[in-house]
């Protein structure tokens, strides 16, 4: 009897740590590259942004939708592929940093009214959007580090397809999650 690994084993937990982290540099990047932004660059945003609060409007549920889910199948993707690290881990660190810089610049905007503003424009959605696209891009690093193991032709096979279809399952998963993220979005802004 084969003794099959748990999600969560050594390199499991080594994934979650790295992908946490990786996330947290992220967003902390995206804030300081917001505060560290030139007087006039930082000026133009800020009037930029305080003249789009007036005009926007929040899109169909499909548009929003769309917004996140292309952060979702880009790391996904990245799984399959030899080199995807790179695909799905550009893809995910471009997600944290525009969460940190969006904050950090709507605190800047706003002032101490910006780190309200930023709780409940970009928090609500995000509180399930971040665990979905940390969840896929761990799902994507472990299943693209194993898919080569396996015993013999036959045992190959049949562990590869299992793989591929829990690795599918685990996407759709995500995309249910991100439909949730979305659906709150819209929910919480419909104008």
């Amino acid at each position: 009897m084969v003794k099959r690994n748990k999600w969560l084993d050594k390199r499991g937990q080594k994934i979650i740590i790295i992908v946490c982290l990786s996330f947290l540099v992220g967003v902390m990047g995206g804030a300081i590259a917001a505060n560290v932004m030139g007087t006039d660059a930082k000026s133009e945003l800020i009037t930029w942004m305080k003249d789009g609060t007036q005009i926007q409007q929040a899109g169909s549920f499909t548009a929003v939708f769309w917004k996140y889910v292309k952060y979702d199948i880009v790391i996904w993707l990245g799984g399959w592929l030899q080199l995807g690290l790179f695909l799905s881990g550009t893809a995910f660190l471009l997600r944290s940093i525009s969460l940190g810089f969006a904050s950090a610049m709507m605190m800047v905007t706003y002032g101490v009214k910006g780190l309200g503003s930023a709780m409940f424009a970009i928090l609500p959605q995000n509180i399930i959007l971040i665990p979905a696209y940390i969840f896929i891009m761990c799902a994507a690093i472990y299943y693209l580090l194993g898919w080569k193991e396996g015993n013999g032709k036959r045992g190959l096979k049949r562990e590869r397809r299992r793989k591929q279809t829990e690795y599918c399952i685990i996407f759709l998963a995500s995309i249910v999650l991100v439909a949730v993220g979305a659906g709150i979005e819209v929910a919480l802004y419909p104008l």
